[in-house]
């Protein structure tokens, strides 16, 4: 079932570009088995054949990712009954268990509100971690600025691999899945330095 729900919005993006990249986007927010690691890299492939432009994907898949979040948080601000209600009535359906939503809990109280924006980096941490931020009644603006800015950052690393990779975009969600947390460190460490680089590159146009 979830292959083909994966297949299907693959496809998807395909035949109606970025709408299908925003409905990709906006499910794995909220829906655990769907993988970003595979739907950003795709995506980035299909920019680098020309289809779509690659930093249309990136706005697209974070703002999908971000309104992907949203409806956990508003769950969450309804108090820690109401999420544990959820998770025990509707958690089956999007494959989210009880132990998932208390590591959400777990990361939250021992990083605070910061794990919102790292949280967008690691695989169900990601998906959960809106819960405990709407319970501690997390301001929403601060909410929306480490979301969008952790969904921003994972969505330019991972799209931006799958179009410079091209036909062999599929080995990122390969590397992701057998070296996990060694490759998001080497991933983010590389993104910071692109952007260190462009930075410093128009600071010496400047001058």
């Amino acid at each position: 079932m979830i292959s083909s729900i994966i297949n299907w919005l693959v496809d998807l993006i395909s035949r109606i570009g970025y709408p299908g990249v925003g409905i990709a986007m906006f499910l794995e927010s909220f829906f655990a088995p769907i993988p970003s690691e595979v739907i950003l890299p795709f995506s980035g492939f299909v920019a680098f054949n020309g289809t779509l432009n690659i930093y249309l994907v990136i706005i697209v898949a974070s703002i999908s990712a971000y309104l992907g979040s949203l409806p956990f948080y508003v769950i969450g601000r309804w108090g820690n009954s109401a999420v544990i209600k959820f998770a025990e009535k509707y958690g089956k359906y999007f494959f989210i268990s009880e132990e998932d939503i208390e590591k959400g809990f777990e990361v939250f109280d021992r990083y605070g509100n910061g794990i919102v924006f790292f949280g967008r980096l690691i695989p169900i941490v990601r998906t959960v971690i809106s819960f405990p931020a709407g319970v501690a009644k997390m301001r929403f603006d601060l909410f929306s600025l480490y979301t969008i800015a952790g969904a921003t950052i994972w969505s330019a690393i991972l799209a931006s691999a799958g179009f410079f990779l091209g036909e062999k975009w599929n080995v990122v969600s390969e590397l992701i899945s057998k070296y996990e947390n060694a490759v998001l460190v080497v991933l983010v460490i590389l993104f910071v330095l692109y952007i260190g680089w462009n930075i410093r590159k128009v600071l010496n146009r400047s001058n």
